[in-house]
């Protein structure tokens, strides 16, 4: 196995296109959508891939972004589309994944939601719950959406927790 971090400008369209094929596969509800593009809502600045014989088979999505916290601006790397290929599952590899994020998060902080359902997985490799949710501050339009079904969480010590948090712009 190998871990690579790549610059979402660096990715070759074969890389991409192997993201697709993995994220299809980890999230089948939105299968369609991912065959067409390798992210969600917010596009990745940096991808961290750990490959088994050049096949991504555990992938994360970061963004580094100005959030707010209350009413301070915080520095955080926002993660997003994290995932195992469901063959490779039960083997440890999101675990190793999160120890190789740790050695390059770009920023102060983590910051990610996560359904409850996986809030478990996330506290195994060190986040910490610091919110019900978030705010989603549209920077174009100034329109706020508030998304309290999926707990706020970070890695990283001394977040200003405990505040409300906006992550301006759309969820990574």
């Amino acid at each position: 196995m190998t871990c690579r971090l790549i610059a979402e400008t660096e990715l070759s369209d074969g890389q991409d296109a192997q993201l697709r094929r993995l994220l299809a596969k980890a999230f089948p509800d939105r299968a369609e959508h991912f065959r067409r593009q390798s992210w969600w809502l917010a596009r990745p600045q940096w991808r961290l891939i750990l490959s088994d014989d050049g096949v991504p088979v555990a992938h994360l999505g970061i963004e580094r972004r100005r959030v707010g916290v209350g009413d301070d601006d915080v520095y955080v790397a926002g993660i997003g589309h994290v995932c195992t290929d469901p063959a490779y599952r039960g083997r440890g590899l999101g675990l190793e994944l999160m120890k190789h994020l740790h050695a390059v998060l770009p920023a102060p902080y983590g910051l990610l939601t996560c359904s409850p359902a996986v809030q478990g997985f996330y506290q195994a490799a060190g986040w910490v719950e610091v919110a019900p949710g978030v705010t989603m501050t549209n920077v174009y339009t100034g329109e706020t959406i508030e998304s309290f079904t999926h707990p706020a969480m970070v890695l990283g010590d001394n977040f200003p927790s405990g505040r409300p948090i906006d992550i301006r712009g759309l969820p990574w």
